[in-house]
Parts: C-alpha cells; sequence; structure tokens
C-alpha cells in the first residue's frame, strides 16, 4: 500500500495487486469520508489501521462507492454501520449483479468479502456543506458513475471516468459522458484523482479522453498516434459500443463498429491470438450483414 498526502487534508491510497487501485479519504472536521473501498476487507482494514495511527478514526466515517464495479465496493462491509452513499443506479446494479460479480471475479478478493450495499443514496448530488465536500452524478464510464469534489483543497476524485491512455466505454452514453468531462474542467480543480491512474496536477488526461470522446465513431479516430495499449482499448471500446447496438437491434450502426474494429485487427502485429480474433470479428460481421 502506498499512502500520499493531497492538499491539507487527504490521503490517497494506491494498491497494485492485482492491477493499480487507488482510494481516496478526506479526513473532515466531523466526519471521515473515504471514497470506494477496493476489493475486500484486507486492504481495507491496512487502510484503517493507517486511519487509527493518524488518530482519524475517531470521527464517524462516510463511505462514497464512486461505481458499482467490484473493484470499488468489495470492501464496503468494513463500514456496515456507517453511510455507505452512492447513486442510486448504484445500488440497482450491485443487487443485479454483485452476486455474479463475486463469482466470476473470485480470484481478485481480498479477504472473505460479504457483499454490503450502499444504504444513503442520491439521484443528482449530496453536499456536506459544512465540510465542503460535494458528491454528484457524472454518468460517462458506467451509468451511475459519480465523483466526489474537496472543495476546500479543490480536488477531485472522478472514479474511472479518467483512464490513462484512453476511456474504456460501456454504454451509449456518450453524449453524458462528454458533458460529465467538460464539467470537470470547468470545475478547475488543482488536483485529479482517478480509480486506477496516478496522482495528476493538470486536467490534461481529461482534455485527452474528451477529445477521444468527441470523436469516437467510425472513421472518425485520427490512429496515427495510437500505441498499442491505444489501439488494445480502442478495439475493445468499437467492439463493446457494437454489441450494445446490436442488443438493441441496430444492426446497420452495429455492423460499422466491427467492421472499424476489424480494420484495426489488419493494422496490428500476426499472432496466433490475433487470428482467432478476426475469425471471431469476421463472423459477427457475417452475422449483421
Amino acid at each position: 500500500m502506498k499512502v500520499q498526502e493531497v492538499g491539507t487534508r487527504g490521503f490517497f491510497f494506491s494498491f497494485d495487486d492485482p492491477y493499480k487501485t487507488n482510494l481516496y479519504v478526506i479526513n473532515g472536521e466531523k466526519y471521515l469520508f473515504i471514497c470506494d473501498t477496493f476489493l475486500g476487507p484486507d486492504p481495507m482494514n491496512e487502510v484503517l489501521k493507517f486511519l487509527e495511527e493518524k488518530r482519524f478514526t475517531s470521527k464517524p466515517f462516510v463511505v462514497f462507492n464512486s461505481h458499482h464495479d467490484y473493484d470499488h465496493i468489495w470492501g464496503n462491509q468494513c463500514f456496515k454501520d456507517s453511510i455507505i452513499l452512492a447513486h442510486n443506479l448504484c445500488r440497482k446494479k450491485i443487487v443485479e449483479i454483485g452476486e455474479s460479480d463475486l463469482k466470476h471475479y473470485a480470484d481478485h478478493k481480498k479477504g472473505d468479502v460479504d457483499l454490503t450495499l450502499p444504504n444513503v443514496l442520491f439521484s443528482r448530488k449530496m453536499v456536506f456543506v459544512e465540510e465542503g465536500v460535494e458528491f454528484f452524478h457524472s454518468p460517462g464510464h458506467t451509468v451511475d458513475s459519480s465523483s466526489c469534489y474537496d472543495q476546500i483543497d479543490e480536488v477531485l476524485f472522478v472514479g474511472d471516468n479518467i483512464e490513462t491512455p484512453l476511456p474504456y466505454l460501456r454504454n451509449l452514453n456518450l453524449k453524458e459522458y462528454t458533458e460529465t468531462l467538460e464539467d470537470y474542467i470547468a470545475r478547475k480543480a488543482i488536483i485529479i484523482l482517478s480509480g486506477h491512474d496516478d496522482l495528476m496536477f493538470t486536467d490534461e488526461l481529461v482534455r485527452e479522453n474528451l477529445e477521444y470522446l468527441k470523436n469516437f465513431a467510425p472513421g472518425k479516430i485520427d490512429r496515427t498516434n495510437f500505441t498499442k495499449k491505444h489501439k488494445g482499448i480502442h478495439y475493445t471500446n468499437l467492439t463493446t459500443i457494437g454489441q450494445v447496438l446490436k442488443e438493441e437491434g441496430k444492426k446497420e450502426e452495429s455492423l460499422l463498429y466491427y467492421k472499424e474494429a476489424r480494420l484495426l485487427l489488419d493494422e496490428a502485429e500476426q499472432n496466433p491470438q490475433l487470428e482467432e480474433l478476426k475469425k471471431k470479428t469476421d463472423k459477427i460481421i457475417d452475422d449483421l450483414s
């Protein structure tokens, strides 16, 4: 566990196993705010031990889930007697897929996970006025995605809405996602924190993610400077949106995204795994044609 001090009252916790994931804690006057709870009780007990040593834990906790993904909520059980705050869609999604995620990603659990739901919900935002802490709905990475803004230190925690080098797209909410990132930029935060990236002192990555979103459509993305990682994420986004469109019966639109994904595969270095992916993509294209 790595801990970095943020502003005058914040702490940024980072874990590297099984992949880099971050939590953010604000030591308020009356409350201790904890943004996201990672993969279970073991890492959260490490966080609590650190906070106890700082003598912060005498205050009541307000735990915030930025969205429903399992790697942001499995430590909730450590705070069953506290406020666990989230957007109302977050709780709904956990109810729908929480148990299946526990089984599907069982090897990621850190300790014996007891799925624990948010118990205080909001639809637009919730502000702790005296503390200068705002939680607000910011749809993007998921429809329930929400963010936290420390108004005193001007620190913005965005969950998974910002990622290096490109955002992951899972829904047809690109307009809302774009508006969310535009709102982030307008806030002019001094520090930006995300669920899986290093601490950021500029909004450069927000702007790069926003540019990608604004141009995300078959034939519109300039891939000149794309690295292998860029191409991998872009392929995933194209096929994910293609699948969503397919499920909604929009076959012609879906076909365009899959054809774009197929072109991307032609640009990649040849390997056996890639050949299998080409065959799979070709079959989907044939079915849609």
